[in-house]
């Protein structure tokens, strides 16, 4: 059989775009089965799809090696060379949910990070966060493996240890792009609006994962604009006349209603 390395840290480094040109560091790029074998990283791939099939179908609490050996057509001994527990492989499927989710947003249209226009991604973010569609496919699953994580952390360091991680490197990768696209001197500093932004994602998915009825989605999106708008702007005195949306993507209103209903 061959033999596997462990996997890096799905947080560290970069990972190449298909195109061969490098994407800006972002929390859960870099692909883990770099450097594996071919045949090491096809059994990978076939244990991680066989989970997410399981989790899909019948929920987390029903995921075990056993259910997982029956759906990859692996024995006991293949499946746990590669992942020795259970909770190894929960992991690293959350990993490549979370990848996968990653790719996608770079690769849809609209402004990219790490070019200048933080203030013009964010808002394409949260549309794209508070649309009728959203979670994306695989969504529901991402979350809900989150939440269980969160659930074990006060007897599972290695959860505590991954998700502290991966929440620290997207704070970073946030306040990087406000650094490079608001000039000082700055309302607030880039890691306290990173960390502010990071609060409300989070909080808003929660509650649309809860109840996707919770609030107006439209209403919403107008109101974190307004709210964040001048925390994007410079706080020299020219910076602060300016501090209005910059290309406010106005919502339209929901179907079956015109602008002009209350």
């Amino acid at each position: 059989m061959e033999k596997s390395r462990s996997a890096p840290n799905p947080c560290e480094a970069t990972h190449e775009q298909h195109n061969g040109s490098r994407c800006p560091p972002w929390a859960g790029l870099s692909d883990p089965v770099e450097g594996l074998s071919e045949i090491a990283q096809i059994r990978r791939e076939q244990i991680l799809d066989a989970a997410e099939t399981i989790i899909a179908r019948h929920g987390i609490q029903m995921l075990s090696l056993g259910r997982i050996e029956s759906e990859a057509g692996m024995s006991r001994g293949q499946l746990t060379y590669y992942f020795p527990t259970k909770e190894s492989i929960l992991l690293a499927v959350y990993d490549r949910m979370l990848r996968r989710m990653i790719r996608q947003a770079l690769a849809s249209d609209g402004p990219k990070p790490m070019t200048g226009q933080a203030w013009q991604c964010l808002q394409h973010g949260l549309k794209k966060h508070l649309a009728a569609d959203w979670p994306p496919p695989g969504g529901q699953e991402l979350f809900s493996l989150l939440y269980t994580f969160l659930a074990q952390m006060g007897h599972r360091d290695d959860y505590r240890k991954r998700l502290s991680q991966w929440y620290a490197e997207w704070r970073s990768f946030i306040a990087r792009d406000i650094e490079t696209s608001v000039p000082e001197p700055r309302v607030v500093s880039p890691q306290v609006l990173a960390a502010l932004i990071q609060a409300l994602v989070h909080g808003l998915d929660m509650q649309m994962m809860l109840d996707p009825n919770a609030f107006d989605r439209h209403e919403m999106f107008a109101a974190c604009v307004r709210l964040l708008a001048p925390l994007f702007a410079s706080s020299s005195p020219a910076g602060l006349e300016n501090s209005q949306p910059v290309g406010e993507m106005a919502p339209s209103p929901p179907a079956g209603r015109t602008s002009e209903e209350p």
